[in-house]
């Protein structure tokens, strides 16, 4: 326990006959014995959900825990001698314990600022039979991994299958398949960038039916991909088919300027502007996913043959400009994107009779090498199965990597983990992921 800590100058008001009024000192000793506060963390300016354990201690505690009352901003929101403060949004916030005949009363005020302006989010896809999506946030600087965040701020779950989310206009969108079922609010969540508070909630029953499954932001035009193509409409709805992109894959599109790339089961790269596709690639095999590059182009990895290649965006320049085939299947499950660049570098996942094992492929040397075998006793030696759950920091180039122990009632053993660039863990918490869907990158300012 820490530091015990008197806030006997904060409103502290009581009546002792024995202490003379014009003694502080014999009041602030009677008081101690009255009432007195211990907390787990002593910051008064801390973070969204950040908890702090505060526990009553002194006669009142002792002789009557029931008769303490807890309020913050004036609201009651529990009784006895201990409660855990763990505000889901910032702002400024009066903490105070007083006992129920108002002779001993305690304030605290707290500073609480916004938790998600960086690291990474990992959204879930939660079990689709039971559960609704969650997003798991990670700052690997502070060495912290919650799971769960959005609904710890908003009290509210997210919807059912959760399979895509964007960053755009200072604002968080997330999409799910399967909208309210479960429990969850909807097909198509908005949230404040930085605090995760919710914005709105976009529900379409017709829009629904065909199982939206990703997401791409630009300005006030929100593109959805689904079964029956991508979808392009604003917050408040309006989205119709474009044509063109009814065969367009579930994987994770892509954002560069103005235009959206998709890929397409016909082996097609497709430049979306406005409500129309204006360019069509044809690639050389079957899409596995896409990514950017550092220097402005776009990675994609197809198979037949396994290869990675990079294209030029430009509309009036569309095409492969480089390509390299490897030797390993990229056709690993994924329904984001089987390709994670840093820099030259491209990451990649290959299941096998041995598990999970991450692979480095070099652009320019044109050599890929085994970088991690995740079943290695130092690493996650239970997690075998892949799903969905590797990215790599553009900026550090960390592996951000998510694994489960299998399917079934397996999934519920799991890990979620940060690598260095030398495959060292830097931070792991178990159990706090549910599906993986897709990593992604708080962006900085």
């Amino acid at each position: 326990m820490t530091k015990k800590i008197l806030w006997a100058s904060l409103a502290l008001v009581v009546g002792f006959a024995s202490c003379k009024k014009d003694d502080p000192v014999e009041v602030e000793k009677a008081l101690s014995r009255e009432l007195s506060l211990n907390f787990s963390n002593n910051a008064t300016a801390i973070q969204q959900i950040e908890p702090i354990v505060i526990t009553a201690t002194g006669a009142q505690a002792t002789t009557n825990p029931s008769g303490l009352i807890w309020r913050v901003n004036g609201k009651e929101v529990a009784r006895g001698a201990a409660y855990t403060f763990r505000p889901g949004l910032p702002g400024k916030y009066s903490l105070n314990i007083s006992s129920s005949d108002g002779n001993v009363s305690i304030t605290r005020d707290y500073t609480v600022e916004p938790r998600f302006t960086k690291g990474a989010f990992l959204l879930n896809e939660g079990n689709r039979t039971n559960e609704t999506g969650t997003i798991t946030y990670v700052d690997v600087d502070k060495k912290v991994i919650l799971d769960s965040a959005y609904i710890h701020v908003n009290g509210t779950k997210l919807g059912n299958v959760c399979q895509d989310l964007t960053f755009a206009n200072d604002k968080v969108y997330i999409i799910s398949q399967n909208g309210q079922r479960n429990g969850g609010e909807g097909l198509l969540t908005i949230a404040k960038a930085g605090t995760l508070e919710k914005i709105k909630v976009f529900n379409d029953a017709t829009l629904a039916k065909e199982w939206p499954t990703h997401i791409a932001v630009i300005g006030d035009r929100i593109y959805l991909r689904a079964n029956d193509g991508i979808h392009v409409g604003t917050e408040n709805g309006g989205f119709k088919l474009i044509a063109g992109t009814e065969k367009a894959q579930m994987l994770r599109m892509a954002v560069i300027g103005q235009r959206v790339f998709a890929t397409t089961s016909d082996k097609k790269l497709l430049m979306i502007q406005g409500d129309q596709v204006v360019k069509e690639l044809l690639l050389g095999g079957s899409p596995q996913g896409l990514a950017l590059a550092d220097d402005g182009n776009l990675w994609v990895a197809y198979t037949g043959p396994n290869t990675i290649a990079k294209v030029n965006p430009d509309p009036a320049d569309f095409k492969v400009i480089a390509f390299n085939d490897v030797p390993q299947n990229l056709n690993d499950y994924s329904s984001a994107t089987s390709i994670h660049p840093y820099k030259n570098e491209i990451f990649f996942v290959v299941s096998g009779a041995n598990g999970p094992t991450i692979y480095k492929h070099d652009f320019a040397s044109k050599a890929t090498v085994e970088f991690v075998k995740v079943l290695d006793s130092k690493h996650f030696p239970e997690m075998k199965t892949y799903y969905n759950g590797l990215e790599v920091d553009p900026k550090t180039g960390y592996l951000y990597y998510a694994g489960m122990k299998g399917f079934g009632k397996d999934y519920t053993t799991n890990i979620t983990a940060i690598l260095d660039t030398k495959g060292n863990i830097l931070v792991k918490k178990d159990n706090v992921n549910s599906f993986p869907a897709c990593w992604h990158f708080i962006p900085t300012k």
